[in-house]
């Protein structure tokens, strides 16, 4: 018998219920046109609004390839049923170690330009590739709370791909939607690699306010303003459903400074013309977190949001930065 996935069950039953009251209005059955028609009018608006709500949780699309070198190493990390694809390259000796989470629709090797300026100064090197990303299992419904909790998992047992005695500093590196997750790990201290205390975080480009992403959808699904505010809360119904925890129906929750400001030393790196997030993102991140005192940031004026497999300004305010730690590598 046929049985429609979880997230289209609702859809599907208000479609049933409409061809049902059109066969009805149709046939002249039952009840007065006046009320089928009606009820008709009814079911039409539940099977848009609640294909709207799926369409809001967009998927990725068509995964990008992952490095392809016999110098990185693959691993797969299983939680909740699903497997994460994580690559590693480890030092011979004791080093830093620093974590990427690459953006939306990309995978380990885009940012594997970045990754590898750290392996040539000596570091040990992770790239995390989320959920639906490279070869990354993915998720029913892509969020960046669900994303967030599985890297939370896997980052937290990186000393089965590199032994803690082989690790001195932990960092983490997110770019566009990964800066957004590094921001959220680089705020829960109690689930760091090797349960020790983060030193410090790169965000590039990092996408910061989620609630503008979703007004972006919305608008390229068309979806009347009249409708927002009930689309929103079957929104939040699926987020709920999801993550019990989310109790507000306010978007704020899930942009800075409440989505969380780290407490570690951060440098913030933007694309002086980004096309795909703008400023925005950007000046909420100075502006939520130059009070704390451990922001750094830099507008770069030759790199894009994407791309830039190497930059020399870029990798130039990465060296400025690492050389303010003490017994940093810089080889």
């Amino acid at each position: 018998m046929f049985s429609p996935s979880p997230k289209w069950k609702r859809t599907f039953t208000w479609s049933i219920l409409l061809a049902i009251v059109i066969l009805c209005i149709i046939e002249q059955l039952l009840l007065p046109t006046t009320i089928l028609i009606t009820l008709a009018i009814c079911c039409m608006y539940n099977v848009y609004i609640e294909f709207m709500t799926i369409a809001i949780f967009i998927a990725p699309g068509k995964p990008k390839k992952s490095i392809d070198s016999k110098e990185w190493k693959s691993h797969f990390s299983t939680f909740e049923s699903l497997s994460t694809h994580i690559q590693s390259y480890q030092q011979e000796h004791a080093a830093p170690l620093i974590v990427f989470i690459h953006g939306w629709r990309s995978s380990s090797a885009s940012v594997q330009g970045r990754a590898e300026w750290f392996v040539a100064k000596g570091w040990h090197v992770v790239i995390c590739e989320l959920p639906g990303h490279g070869k990354s299992s993915g998720i029913p419904r892509w969020n960046a709370l669900t994303a967030a909790k599985h890297m939370q998992y896997h980052v937290k047992r990186l000393d089965e791909i590199i032994e803690p005695a082989h690790v001195s500093q932990v960092f983490y590196y997110g770019h566009s939607m990964g800066g957004y997750i590094c921001t959220r790990l680089a705020c829960d201290p109690d689930n760091t690699p090797y349960g020790r205390p983060l030193s410090g975080l790169i965000l590039e480009s990092p996408l910061m306010l989620y609630s503008k992403i979703l007004d972006e959808i919305r608008q390229r699904l068309k979806i009347p303003p009249l409708l927002h505010t009930s689309h929103l809360r079957r929104v939040f119904r699926d987020v709920r459903a999801m993550h019990p925890s989310i109790t507000s129906q306010s978007l704020e929750q899930f942009d800075i400074p409440l989505w969380g400001v780290p407490s570690v030393p951060t440098l913030c790196l933007q694309a002086m013309t980004d096309l795909r997030l703008g400023r925005e993102h950007y000046d909420a991140t100075v502006e939520a977190m130059s009070s704390s005192g451990h922001l750094t940031h830099h507008l770069i004026e030759s790199m894009g949001h994407s791309g830039a497999k190497t930059n020399v300004e870029r990798e130039s305010h990465i060296q400025g930065w690492l050389e303010t730690f003490d017994s940093i590598l810089l080889t």
